[in-house]
C-alpha cells in the first residue's frame, strides 16, 4: 500500500502545483512535466495514467485488508487500528481522484479477477464525496489521538477529522466545515515558526497533522525532491545532487509575498543561471541527500496551518469574518506581518485566499484551490497574459480543464467508462 503512496506523492505537485499561477517548467523538465505546467495534457497523457494505477493500487490494498481484518487473532484496538488506517487512505485516495477527474468507479472490496475489474462504471462525484465522508467519519470514530515511538506517523482520528473538514470544504459545506474544524483547530497542534516546519530533521513536529512518511538510507523509501526541485544547472551546488527544476517558483508568487514575511527565505531558494531566474521549491530541499531518490524528509499532506486558514474561510463563508480574521491573524502574526481588521467579507475572502497561496507554496494546494473558488479560468488567463513562462506559453484556459481526463488506457480497458466534457 505504502510503495504506491511514496512514488505517487513525489509527483503529486505535478497536479496540483505546476498547472497553477505558482509553478513552472524550464527546458530540461519540459519533457516530464510540461504538459502540466502548459495545460495541454490529454487522455493519453503518462503521467494521468500513473497516478490513476497509484490511486486505484492504494484502494485496492486498504480494500484488501477491510475485507480480511476480522479473520486473524488480534486485539479489538489493534483490529481499530487497521481498519481506521485503511480507510483514512482509501478516502485519501479518492479525495485526489475526484478531484482530479470528478466522478469515478467506487471500488469498495476486493477485486479477484481480470473480468470483476471492467464492471464498474463512474459514478457521481457526490456518490464519491459520500464515501469519503463516510470513510474518515468511522475511521476518526477508531483511530487513537496520539501515536508513541515508531507509530509515530500513522493516520490519527485528528486526520482523519482534519480531512473531512478539507473535504467539506471543496463541496462548500461550510456549516459543516467550520463545525469540524473547530474542533480540530482546538486540538490538533501548534503553529510553529515556518523555519521549524521544513527541514531534515523536522518530520513530524507540532503543524504536521498527516505527512507522507518517507525514509532514507537505501530502502527504497526516500524521496526525489530534490532531484526533482533543485535548478539543473546548479549541478551540486545546492544539494549533493543535479535536480531537473520541476516545480520551480513563478515571479508572480515571488512577488506575491508581502515585505517583511520571514516564509520567503525558507518557502523559495533563488538561483541564476545566465537570463533565467529559478525560484525553486527550497523548504523541501536539504544539503546532504545522498541520492537521487533518498531523500528523509517527508511531504506534508495535512498542515495545521492549513487547517486554521480553512477554518478562517468556512467562517467567513458562514458571515463570521471578525472571528475568520481572528484565525488567519495567527498564521499573519507568526509570519511577521500585521494583523488584519475591519474587513469586509469579499475582502477577507480575497485576503485569506491570498494567505493559502502563500503559506502552502509548492505543496500541491494551489490548483486545486482555484478549482474549488471557481476563479482558476479568471486567475490563469491573468497569469498567461501578464507573465511568459520560461519554456513556451500556456495553452488555452478553457474550463473543462478544471478536471483531468480519464486515461486513455482505462476506457479502452473499460468501456463502461465515459470521458470528461472537452477531451
Amino acid at each position: 500500500m505504502l510503495i504506491a503512496v511514496f512514488a505517487q506523492y513525489n509527483e503529486q505537485y505535478g497536479f496540483g502545483e505546476l498547472p497553477s499561477d505558482n509553478s513552472q517548467t524550464y527546458g530540461e523538465s519540459e519533457v516530464l512535466y510540461g504538459e502540466q505546467d502548459k495545460l495541454t495534457w490529454t487522455p493519453a497523457s503518462t503521467n494521468l495514467q500513473n497516478a490513476w494505477g497509484r490511486f486505484y493500487a492504494t484502494i485496492a490494498y486498504a480494500n484488501i485488508v477491510l475485507d480480511h481484518v476480522n479473520t486473524p487473532a488480534m486485539t479489538t484496538a489493534n483490529r481499530n487500528g487497521y481498519i481506521g488506517q485503511a480507510k483514512f487512505l482509501r478516502a485519501l485516495m479518492y479525495f485526489n481522484l475526484v478531484r482530479m477527474f470528478g466522478g469515478v468507479p467506487l471500488v469498495l472490496n476486493e477485486i479477484t479477477s481480470e473480468t470483476q475489474a471492467y464492471t464498474y462504471n463512474r459514478e457521481t462525484a457526490t456518490a464519491v464525496y459520500t464515501q469519503i465522508e463516510k470513510d474518515l467519519t468511522e475511521a476518526a470514530a477508531v483511530l487513537p489521538v496520539s501515536y508513541t515511538g515508531t507509530d509515530i506517523g500513522r493516520a490519527t482520528s485528528i486526520a482523519a477529522n482534519a480531512l473531512l473538514g478539507k473535504v467539506y470544504m471543496f463541496q462548500n459545506k461550510f456549516t459543516e466545515a467550520e463545525n469540524i474544524l473547530a474542533t480540530v483547530s482546538a486540538t490538533a497542534g501548534t503553529l510553529l515558526p515556518y523555519d521549524q516546519v521544513f527541514g531534515l530533521g523536522k518530520d513530524n513536529n507540532r503543524d504536521i497533522i498527516f505527512s507522507v512518511q518517507y525514509l532514507g538510507g537505501g530502502f527504497g523509501e526516500g524521496n526525489t525532491f530534490a532531484r526533482s526541485f533543485v535548478p539543473q544547472p546548479s549541478g551540486t551546488t545546492i544539494t549533493a545532487v543535479t535536480g531537473n527544476s520541476n516545480n520551480s517558483g513563478t515571479p508572480d508568487l515571488f512577488g506575491s509575498f508581502e515585505a517583511g514575511d520571514n516564509r520567503l527565505n525558507t518557502a523559495i531558494g533563488v538561483y541564476r543561471s545566465g537570463t533565467l531566474v529559478y525560484y525553486y521549491a527550497k523548504k523541501f530541499i536539504y544539503q546532504s541527500v545522498a541520492a537521487n531518490s533518498e531523500g528523509d524528509n517527508d511531504w506534508p499532506v495535512l498542515r495545521y496551518a492549513d487547517v486554521v486558514l480553512l477554518y478562517a474561510e468556512a467562517l467567513n463563508e458562514n458571515g463570521k469574518t471578525a472571528q475568520a480574521l481572528t484565525q488567519l491573524n495567527l498564521i499573519r502574526t507568526r509570519s511577521n506581518l500585521d494583523a488584519k481588521s475591519g474587513l469586509s467579507q469579499a475582502d477577507a475572502r480575497t485576503t485569506i485566499r491570498h494567505e493559502r497561496r502563500i503559506e502552502l507554496c509548492f505543496e500541491g494546494e494551489r490548483w486545486f484551490d482555484l478549482i474549488r473558488w471557481g476563479n482558476f479560468v479568471q486567475v490563469m488567463q491573468a497569469h498567461k497574459t501578464n507573465f511568459v513562462p520560461a519554456n513556451g506559453l500556456i495553452g488555452n484556459v478553457t474550463p473543462n480543464l478544471a478536471l483531468y481526463p480519464i486515461p486513455t488506457r482505462e476506457i479502452q480497458l473499460n468501456s463502461r467508462l465515459t470521458q470528461n466534457p472537452g477531451y
